[in-house]
């Protein structure tokens, strides 16, 4: 009687289980990504560097700054392009 009840219930699965539709994949469209160059990237002046860092440190946060490489007498020189606040400190 047991195995007749497993049975059934197998049976009850796996005729639910059925596939009645078709899947069919698409492929995912091709996207072109905009790749944000030298060109387009303006650095920022020394002076606008400096009155971020304060306003950070005024505020109690560190600044975190962002580089970009710009070639230069074709020499690499980095270029700081954005000043972000982060938390002075870091609690794990």
């Amino acid at each position: 009687m047991k195995k007749l009840f497993i049975i059934g219930i197998l049976f009850s699965l796996t005729a639910c289980g059925g596939n009645k539709y078709k899947q069919t994949w698409e492929p995912v469209p091709q996207t072109n990504a905009y790749l944000e160059v030298d060109k387009v990237v303006q650095p920022m002046t020394r002076n606008e560097v400096i009155m971020a860092i304060q306003d950070c440190q005024g505020n109690g946060l560190r600044p975190v700054m962002t580089t970009t490489k710009r070639r230069v007498n074709n020499y690499l020189t980095e270029a700081v392009i954005d000043v972000t606040c982060a938390p002075k400190y870091r609690f794990d």
